[in-house]
């Protein structure tokens, strides 16, 4: 938080939000603890303060009122301690103007007295800034006690606009002081020592009568007013202007000095939107105490997702807490047609941007060791964007507890010892359309919203994508939202239209892409013959034809890449233009055998997994562990039945799309539609027996996953698979369902000549089940009917009167 006294009593929260301090005597409660810091003062001194003439007999209650409110206004009790002592106030470093004018205002004039004139200037001057007004809690009336202590800062502060005046005479810059002095001299005409600095930059300037003249009318006021001649200084410094003394003229060396105090933050974007949570958090980091080390944050999340714009945004808002500088460098970790720079390089630079211009070391060790010393004791905010990797960044950090790093990369910097690690998402649907609109203009996007809320849903929570399209619409103003969004919609031709000038998607993720093995980067190319986000490991791993074990490995680290997202223990979830990017690679690296290979294991694989909830129905014997276990985990389904079907809908959701992709890779055509089990018309099936009412034509001849048996070449492992599902259904309260999917199935037995078979009566039997479900007895006996012979015929059972 940020709590202001130098001018009118102010306090902003984490976001820069102005927070509400109450009724007056509540205000200058806060101003006296503010002005005490870290001091314990007694109840009975505040209650001086707060009715110096004659208390009111509530007095005390009032008092612990508006302690209460204080804390509930700063949303921290712990602000305010109660100790035996009485009542402190805790705050960082940092946080209380008072405090760091104070500390800015006494390393200004040690700098000062040890001849360092431009760092004296650059601290004195941000002392100075921090006043918003003419005096200490501008119109708060103040008890005399608390007068008194604010009487003590302007009296300072008058000490360093009179340092600044030296710092700068002495750097040559008279002629920007010549104003100040000017109007300094006529408000205290008595101050010999403003009248002496006000004559040096007269006579610098070349006006030496003006000098001379300033001298004689101080010498008179000096009589007339106090009836004593001007000081030993003043008169020093006559006669000095009146010999032309060399000792007057600006020393050589001050030409080649410079401040120390670099500002080299990138320009921050006037469209920035969101991100609150992180904000808060990034915020908070970079104003806390730090624990007797330098604090570091590493800010990570896949390309595109704007870590360095949330940096440099919130390095802007607390830049004032840094007054020794705000170091920037890019290093290029992940920048398309650029080399990551070398830690060497980047000392080098650092060092020459703190004003050491001496030569290099060589050596990366001693370099570095040269930067800590040279950062030790400074207020330093150092932002690393672009990092590559630990090793890159870790002979760049200060040492320094007055120091602040934030560093951004697309990997994690887990190696590195004490880091805050901070991982950025993707942005809000709501929050893109905001910054789509700052950036093109509230009136385009308000002609046509619809269009420009596909456009944000098209662009996948990326701000990078929305501020390229934005980039194109501001460079093409007769393109309408509706054209981009038509165009974005076409997935083959989707990453092509995120250019724009140097800015390009398909550029920034190759980095990634590049930088993975050559397991890794087959697994994320066959993970996009899948054409869905969430991927289990059990399909991944029929998919690459790998152990379970490889698979987790591999996808965690494509995850560690941010080319995949950890959703929870065995899931993984790929960003929709990522798979279009993995499509890409697949198209240009793998052959047609190889897709095809892998679109059969992947279908075969999602159909293992939903045959094996045919087995573990809890009443049978069978225990539910192993393999079963783990399909009804898959699921997302119990054993008790207490699951709804969301999961196992998510599953046959991944079944449907990676039978959608399958066509490409066997070479038998795309599909002409989706169709899926919601389909509902009437009609006969092509068995025996038996009609379907409101459920669905199971061999609609456009439902990529009814061409399973086909496309797997295995349409017994088929029928297994629409078993387990019609199965899962059943058991998740889903008859309807469960009916189609167990037509489904008889229709891939009877395709495998398994007609009489057991699965089949099984399968006879749980469609028996689904119908009872639905209250049509009679179908379900005629169901139970089929089972029963066929099990009949096969001598597994004796009759059994249905």
């Amino acid at each position: 938080m940020d709590f202001k006294i130098l001018g009118p009593i102010e306090v902003r929260g984490p976001n820069g939000t102005p927070i509400a301090l109450g009724r007056r005597k509540q205000r200058v409660l806060l101003a006296a603890l503010l002005l005490n810091v870290g001091t314990a003062i007694s109840s009975q001194r505040m209650l001086d303060w707060l009715w110096h003439e004659q208390a009111p007999a509530t007095a005390e209650a009032n008092l612990y009122t508006y302690i209460s409110a204080l804390r509930r206004a700063l949303g921290a009790p712990s602000r305010i301690e109660t100790g035996s002592n009485g009542y402190v106030f805790r705050a960082a470093p940092g946080e209380v103007d008072v405090t760091v004018f104070e500390d800015l205002a006494a390393k200004g004039r040690q700098a000062l007295a040890d001849g360092r004139e431009d760092v004296a200037l650059d601290r004195l001057t941000r002392a100075l800034g921090l006043w918003r007004g003419e005096a200490v809690l501008e119109g708060l009336p103040l008890p005399p006690p608390l007068r008194g202590e604010t009487a003590r800062l302007e009296r300072l502060r008058a000490t360093v606009v009179d340092a600044s005046l030296e710092a700068r005479l002495a750097l040559g810059r008279h002629g920007e002081v010549l104003a100040d002095l000017e109007a300094l001299t006529r408000k205290d005409p008595l101050n010999e020592r403003l009248t002496a600095q006000l004559m040096l930059a007269l006579y610098r300037s070349g006006r030496r009568a003006d000098a001379l003249a300033v001298y004689q009318g101080a010498r008179e006021t000096l009589a007339a007013e106090l009836g004593i001649d001007p000081g030993p200084d003043l008169i020093r410094m006559h006669r000095r202007i009146l010999a032309d003394n060399p000792a007057l003229s600006l020393p050589r060396a001050v030409t080649g000095r410079r401040a120390f105090a670099p500002a080299e933050l990138p320009i921050d974007s006037p469209a920035f939107t969101g991100r609150a949570a992180e904000k808060t958090r990034l915020w908070t980091s970079l104003t806390s105490a730090g624990p007797g080390a330098a604090v570091v944050i590493a800010i990570t999340g896949p390309a595109g997702i704007g870590k360095s714009e949330l940096a440099v945004h919130v390095a802007h808002r607390v830049a004032n807490r840094f007054p020794d500088g705000r170091l920037y460098v890019n290093l290029h970790g992940s920048t398309p047609g650029a080399a990551p720079l070398k830690p060497a390089d980047v000392l080098a630079r650092l060092l020459r941007s703190l004003g050491d211009d001496t030569a290099v070391p060589a050596d990366v060790d001693e370099a570095a060791a040269r930067f800590r010393s040279l950062t030790d004791g400074k207020h330093l905010l150092l932002l690393l964007d672009n990092a590559r990797d630990a090793a890159q960044v870790r002979p760049l950090l200060p040492a320094s507890p007055t120091c602040r790093v934030v560093i951004t990369g697309r990997r994690m910097l887990t190696s590195l010892d004490a880091v805050t690690h901070l991982r950025v998402g993707v942005m809000a649907e709501a929050e893109m359309f905001t910054l789509f609109g700052r950036l093109v203009g509230e009136q385009r996007v308000a002609a046509d919203p619809w269009a420009a809320r596909a456009i944000v849903r098209l662009c996948g929570g990326l701000p990078l994508a929305i501020r390229i399209v934005a980039a194109r619409m501001i460079a093409r103003p007769g393109l309408s939202p509706r054209a981009l969004a038509d165009r974005l919609a076409i997935e083959e031709h989707r990453l092509s239209e995120l250019e724009a000038d140097d800015r390009a998607i398909r550029a920034s993720f190759m980095i990634s892409y590049r930088a993975l093995d050559d397991e890794g980067s087959r697994m994320f190319r066959l993970l996009s013959l899948l054409g869905r986000s969430d991927i289990s490991v059990e399909v991944a791993a029929a998919l690459a034809d790998r152990s379970e074990a490889q698979t987790a490995d591999l996808l965690d680290h494509l995850a560690d890449a941010h080319l995949l997202e950890a959703a929870e223990p065995g899931w993984y979830r790929m960003h929709g233009l990522l798979r279009l990017f993995a499509r890409e690679q697949a198209r240009r690296e793998e052959t047609h055998d190889d897709e095809a290979r892998a679109a059969q294991r992947a279908l075969r694989g999602h159909l293992l997994i939903a045959g094996t909830v045919e087995r573990i129905h809890p009443r049978r014997a069978r225990p539910n562990t192993g393999f079963g276990g783990r399909a009804f985990r898959h699921f997302g389904l119990s054993t008790g039945l207490t699951a709804d079907t969301a999961r196992l809908d998510d599953e046959l959701a991944g079944l449907t799309a990676a039978a959608h992709r399958a066509p490409r890779a066997l070479g038998d055509g795309r599909p002409a539609a989706v169709g899926a089990p919601s389909h509902r018309p009437h009609g006969e099936t092509a068995l025996p027996g038996i009609r379907f009412g409101p459920f669905g034509e199971a061999g609609d001849a456009h439902d990529p996953v009814a061409a399973l048996p086909r496309r797997t070449g295995d349409p017994v492992q088929a029928g297994q698979g629409y078993g387990g599902l019609a199965e899962a259904y059943r058991l998740a309260g889903r008859p309807d369902l469960a009916a189609l999917w167990y037509y489904k199935a008889l229709e891939a037995d009877l395709a495998g000549g398994r007609g009489g078979t057991h699965r089949m009566a099984e399968h006879w039997r749980g469609l028996g089940q689904a119908f009872q479900d639905l209250g049509d007895d009679e179908q379900a006996k005629e169901c139970w009917r089929t089972s029963t012979t066929i099990l009949h015929a096969l001598h597994l059972i004796n009759g059994v009167e249905l």
